[in-house]
């Protein structure tokens, strides 16, 4: 079971912050091209009620993936991506200076750019 963190800036007067878990999550594509999120745990149940109980593992392999939760630093947007599938790109302002939480974590803060951005493990598993 993985733990479960809270990411933000150690500058109590920043307000920089992620979502909290462990920086993905699963999803599954609908019908409609929608990237539906699959929380943990169930994540399989959800993705069959996406794309249908009957559906083959060649289609689930197809229709579900990781999304990595991100930061723009360009235009400070938050966005999930798709790092096997999707340019590392934001879709706001369609810069390249996109980071993951990993990438974040003990550098510098992009927003207040005075303290750090640290993983806190909240104590809680999933």
């Amino acid at each position: 079971m993985p733990q479960i963190f809270d990411f933000y800036c150690s500058n109590p007067d920043c307000g920089f912050e992620m979502p909290s878990g462990w920086g993905y999550y699963m999803y599954a594509v609908a019908d409609d091209g929608e990237r539906v999120h699959c929380p943990h745990p169930g994540e399989m149940r959800r993705a069959r009620e996406v794309i249908g109980e009957d559906a083959s593992q060649k289609e689930i392999d197809r229709r579900t993936g990781f999304n990595t939760q991100c930061f723009c630093i360009h235009c400070a947007t938050q966005v999930d991506l798709d790092l096997d599938r999707d340019e590392k790109a934001c879709p706001e302002c369609q810069s390249n200076a996109v980071k993951t939480i990993d990438e974040l974590v003990d550098e510098q803060c992009p927003v207040c750019e005075d303290e750090t951005v640290v993983a806190e493990d909240t104590g809680a598993i999933a």
